[in-house]
């Protein structure tokens, strides 16, 4: 008990700080968010345990191919990078739909806008690769009937934050914390006709082996049954950032989706296929992948 309770003081200072932050970059001008971003990732350096954890995933992928040099300097654009990701998002909290769509181009959207219309069950496939959060407003504000399945941190009074944020920009998550809601309330709106989307590229326990970057990982499998499950059209959503706030959002698909009489054969098989995508964004620009921060290659 006692424990528990330094841990609810201890997630209570982080909401108080992470709430004063965001309304102090709410209040500057977005010319200095880079500035700042730079700064912050700099203290992050410090943190050796995650520094740790980048530089093994980052040794798992590139084995010996990068020099030490090499390995240090994309450790400080992957924290550069993300920290301004997380700034950034302050940025599009404070701009009406119709300006933030200013900043993004959109890529192949046409064939996801018209499954959308006849109300096709989709489902959208995604990574933590750039501004993903950026991305997926993007998406809703380009009126595509979307929610994602999401896991916020484990503190509880910063995820009723983040969830209050996205709501007041008309973003719907369905949390991951229990399972047979989660799968109630997505398959309640693939039925519907709608979009579901999947940030799929973190270690999932319970899912499948498939090939990443040479390795051997296990990989959730939620889109391939989802897909199978409702006939659903499967869409590929990948964001590039450019210069400045302006991004590219990439749609890619229909896919080409494997359905034998073998359902777990090709639940590994379209697994497989989704993240031979993603691994084809993460080559074209690894400082911009979020999963170096998680233990990813166990």
């Amino acid at each position: 008990m006692r424990r528990k309770k330094s841990q609810r003081a201890l997630d209570g200072l982080v909401y108080v700080f992470s709430y004063g932050t965001f309304h102090f970059f709410k209040m500057l001008p977005c010319v200095v968010y880079p500035h700042i971003s730079g700064i912050l990732a700099y203290f992050l350096l410090f943190n050796a345990g995650l520094k740790k954890k980048v530089r093994k995933n980052i040794r798992a992928v590139y084995k010996n191919t990068l020099s030490p040099e090499e390995r240090s300097i994309l450790v400080k654009k992957i924290f550069q990078n993300n920290v301004f990701f997380l700034t950034e998002f302050v940025l599009w909290t404070k701009l009406k739909p119709d300006k933030a769509l200013k900043l993004i181009e959109f890529k192949n959207l046409g064939p996801l806008k018209k499954s959308c219309e006849i109300k096709k069950p989709v489902v959208l496939i995604s990574g933590h690769i750039g501004n993903f959060s950026i991305m997926i407003a993007s998406l809703v504000y380009a009126k595509i009937p979307m929610t994602m399945i999401t896991r916020d941190t484990n503190n509880v009074y910063l995820s009723r934050f983040i969830d209050r944020i996205r709501k007041e920009k008309g973003i719907f998550g369905i949390q991951k914390d229990n399972p047979k809601k989660t799968i109630y309330l997505s398959s309640k709106w693939l039925r519907n006709g709608k979009t579901l989307c999947l940030l799929i590229d973190q270690h999932s326990g319970k899912g499948t082996d498939v090939q990443f970057f040479g390795n051997r990982v296990q990989a959730p499998i939620g889109a391939a049954v989802f897909a199978r499950k409702y006939n659903a059209d499967v869409f590929g959503a990948f964001i590039r950032h450019k210069t400045n706030f302006r991004h590219t959002v990439f749609i890619e698909g229909p896919y080409p989706i494997a359905k034998t009489t073998n359902a777990q054969r090709d639940f590994q098989t379209n697994t497989q296929f989704f993240y031979s995508r993603i691994e084809h964004y993460v080559k074209e620009k690894p400082e911009d992948w979020f999963t170096w921060l998680h233990r990813r290659f166990r």
